[in-house]
């Protein structure tokens, strides 16, 4: 019989591509969107567990930064609450619970971050979240806290497309700004669904940063993402102040994946491989 895995949040970008990764491995996934389950209520979530007794929850469930920052305590309803409420559940029925946290969790030193480093909260969202991880090891023995780098992939159809929204821009526009004070480390769902299902297997619980290989600046991000299109319009590099936030997110998102290599498990491709290969598909589509 195959294992069972439960997706929260369950028609995202990495839901999405989650889904189709474990199921390709052999796995029987179960997809919940809000409209099926209301992570925030706790009856919902008993009886969804105790219903399909998933083998595993993937736990997808996310809110934008901003809102965040306005409203800390939906952010900590939402993030922090809901995740304790689900790891609970999933420690009655035996399950392994693999909570999706955030890189925003240090600071402005531009630098890559290691699972050994302090966090520095800087938002509400980041502590929302580095909240969430605490009550998920705290409430399930079986639990894996991902930190994953800048997200791209999905559908066309996602609203939180960020590649195809930045094509779609360069569309309307010669030239395309983009900050250069700001890194992080983009990593491509699909890479990361192949990862977290080697992590799953591998048994060996605990907090990883899953990232693809490298990092760079978000102008370096949007000009890699315009390049893979073939796209004439021209990336400029401008100060983050160009973009105003109700968050002051840190400047510095870039992450070291200390403890896959400790484990043994093979690196992702770099992000500039991951921003060709997804485009390529993209294209295909378009």
């Amino acid at each position: 019989m195959a294992l069972k895995i439960l997706i929260t949040g369950g028609h995202g970008m990495l839901a999405t591509d989650f889904a189709r990764v474990a199921a390709a491995r052999g796995y029987e996934v179960v997809s919940l969107g809000r409209e099926e389950l209301d992570v925030t209520q706790a009856d919902q979530v008993k009886k969804a567990l105790e219903g399909l007794r998933p083998n595993c929850v993937l736990h997808t469930v996310g809110l934008l930064v901003d809102p965040c920052e306005r409203d800390p305590g939906e952010g900590y309803r939402v993030h922090t609450w809901a995740t304790g409420c689900l790891a609970r559940h999933c420690q009655r029925i035996g399950g392994t619970f693999i909570n999706i946290s955030t890189c925003g969790l240090f600071g402005d030193e531009v630098r890559y971050y290691s699972e050994c480093d302090s966090v520095r909260i800087k938002t509400q969202y980041a502590r929302s979240k580095y909240l969430a991880e605490l009550a998920a090891t705290e409430h399930c023995q079986r639990t894996y806290n991902i930190r994953p780098g800048w997200l791209f992939g999905g559908t066309l159809q996602h609203k939180k497309n960020f590649v195809f929204q930045r094509y779609l821009e360069a569309q309307r526009k010669a030239v395309v700004q983009s900050a250069g004070d700001k890194f992080g480390s983009p990593t491509f769902t699909e890479d990361l669904s192949c990862k977290l299902i080697d992590l799953l297997e591998s048994g060996e619980y605990g907090l990883y940063h899953v990232t693809n290989g490298g990092g760079g600046s978000r102008y370096d991000y949007v000009k890699r993402i315009l390049d893979a299109f073939g796209s004439t319009a021209t990336v400029e590099k401008v100060d983050s102040s160009a973009f105003p936030r109700v968050a002051p997110t840190p400047a510095c998102e870039m992450l070291d994946n200390c403890s896959l290599r400790w484990l043994g498990l093979s690196a992702l491709p770099p992000w500039e491989d991951a921003i060709d290969r997804y485009v390529g598909t993209l294209k295909a589509s378009l």
